[in-house]
């Protein structure tokens, strides 16, 4: 997930990139009746870590890296009860409602995405294919915080903040049991 920084003081911050260390789910998929096809995934919004060096520059984020402590401030805050608030809701949910292959190869994902117990229907394009025996999917989707009940991360009145709208990159990699 990616987050970007907003603000008059904007240059003073870090965009932010997040990855999920805890998540667990299921995928049902079959090439010959791809609209049958459902995914579910649960994240630990307590196992969210931030700005990891190596996931960092996997997005093109070298440049400035924050130091230990300044990831693990961002990580309490993310979690914090004004931003995810980890305590009340400690997962982060994706149930798929359809899939449907499209023209082009690639398949449109619809489901309900909760996040701090508010859920939304998202929909959003997939890349999906076998691998020998492993399924590889690979989406990109864009919400707002606030659509989920929380405002982005903000410090000095404003001047250092986020922007709302966040990128959930997605890369699963699924076999079967």
């Amino acid at each position: 997930m990616q987050v970007f920084k907003d603000g008059v003081a904007a240059r003073l911050a870090h965009d932010h990139v997040v990855q999920a260390r805890a998540f667990s789910g299921s995928v049902a998929y079959d090439p010959q009746k791809p609209d049958a096809s459902s995914i579910q995934v649960k994240v630990e919004v307590g196992s969210l870590v931030a700005d990891e060096p190596a996931t960092r520059r996997k997005f093109g984020l070298a440049a400035g890296d924050p130091s230990a402590k300044d990831r693990a401030d961002i990580e309490a805050a993310m979690k914090s009860d004004g931003q995810l608030a980890a305590a009340r809701f400690p997962s982060i949910s994706f149930a798929s409602t359809t899939i449907a292959k499209q023209p082009d190869g690639r398949f449109l994902v619809t489901g309900r995405l909760t996040i701090r117990g508010v859920t939304h229907e998202v929909k959003f394009p997939a890349q999906i294919a076998m691998d020998g025996g492993l399924l590889r999917g690979r989406a990109q989707l864009t919400f707002k915080q606030s659509s989920f009940g929380y405002q982005p991360y903000s410090a000095a009145l404003g001047a250092i903040k986020n922007k709302d709208e966040v990128v959930l990159h997605i890369d699963l990699a699924a076999k079967a049991p």
